[in-house]
Parts: structure tokens; C-alpha cells; sequence
């Protein structure tokens, strides 16, 4: 959704999720926000969205960040894909888990785009998990202000998890076409 501003993009968002929220099956919500002061920070949407999701606060402890991301992704987890995504997620968020690092996260800290590919996989692996729990609604919000890579993995989620209950909602300035040409245009949008 592209708008001016001021031209009801958030109303319209307002509006539109007070009706998924009546409906009587449950749908989750993982919301984000773009941010001039990050606009193109690699990740910086999905960061701000999983920090929302566990409830993490700023200039809290390491230990208790941690803790809260654990027990957010552990909702749907478990085992080993929980300790990698935690840990992977951690390290998107900056509070790494040093004393625990798995092999391929330590690689990973050496080698940009290994671990630019495993925080894709993580990212779908938690949204996979999510969507085979029930309806998932990612709304992305002043997405022109957002990253090319969270774009990027939000697609990658859209083709690679196409028969799973996932929606996206991105509302936009005009802009957005500029920032991102063709955004999601091979996508089914509906």
C-alpha cells in the first residue's frame, strides 16, 4: 500500500487490524516499523521486529535479552534449530551468546555472506515454524525507510513458504518505488 503522507496509510493498517484481531481464529502478528535514523541498516526491520516480539527493552542485560529471545523463539522451537536460531538471532540483535558460540556461527562471524545466508535460513525456519502453528501477519510500516536485506528476506519467506498461511502488509510513501522497483511484483499479491 503506497501513499503520500497523510494519506491514510495508517488508518487503513488501524482499521484493518482491528478486524483481523475480532475474527475468531487467532492470527499472529509480528509488526515493524521503518526508521529514517536506520533506513538501510542490513536487517534493521526484522531486528526491531523480533526485538518486539520478545519483549526486549533497551540497556537491559545481555543475559536477560537472551533470555527473553530464547524464550520467544522456544514458543515454537526446539532443540537444536532453537539454539541455532537463538543464537543466530542474538547476533542480529547484538547481544551474542559468547560463551556457547556453535561451529557455524563462529565461521559465520568470519565470513559475511555465510552468515547472511544462515540468518535467511533461521528467519524462515522460525517463520515456518510460526505458520504451521496458524496465520502469521508480517506488517511491515514506512517500508521505505527499510533495508534492501530485509526486503530480501521477506521475499526469500513469500516464494519459499508460499503454501503456508503468511501474509505481508507493506505500507509505503511513493517513494518505495524508487527505493525498491518491482517490489515483490512476482509475488502473488491479492
Amino acid at each position: 500500500v503506497t501513499a503520500p503522507p497523510g494519506g491514510g496509510k495508517s488508518r487503513l493498517r488501524l482499521e484493518f487490524l482491528r478486524r483481523v484481531e475480532a475474527r475468531p481464529s487467532y492470527v499472529e502478528l509480528i509488526m515493524s516499523r521503518g526508521d529514517p535514523l536506520s533506513a538501510g541498516s542490513p536487517l534493521a526491520m526484522i531486528a526491531r521486529a523480533l526485538r518486539s516480539e520478545a519483549g526486549i527493552l533497551s540497556g537491559e542485560p545481555a543475559s536477560v535479552q537472551q533470555r527473553k529471545l530464547r524464550a520467544r523463539l522456544g514458543r515454537r522451537l526446539g532443540g537444536d534449530a532453537l539454539v541455532r536460531v537463538t543464537q543466530l538471532f542474538a547476533e542480529m540483535l547484538r547481544v551474542p551468546f559468547e560463551d556457547t558460540l556453535t561451529e557455524p556461527l563462529r565461521a559465520a562471524r568470519q565470513d559475511p555472506m555465510l552468515m547472511a545466508d544462515l540468518l535467511r535460513a533461521a528467519w524462515e525456519l522460525w517463520l515456518g515454524a510460526e505458520t504451521a502453528a496458524g496465520p502469521v501477519l508480517l506488517v511491515l510500516e514506512d517500508l521505505q525507510w527499510g533495508d534492501r536485506p530485509t526486503v530480501q528476506f521477506v521475499d526469500a519467506a513469500l516464494r519459499n513458504l508460499r503454501d503456508r498461511p503468511l501474509m505481508v502488509l507493506g505500507l509505503a510513501r511513493p517513494e518505495i518505488h524508487v527505493q525498491f522497483p518491482a517490489l515483490w511484483a512476482d509475488r502473488d499479491v491479492q
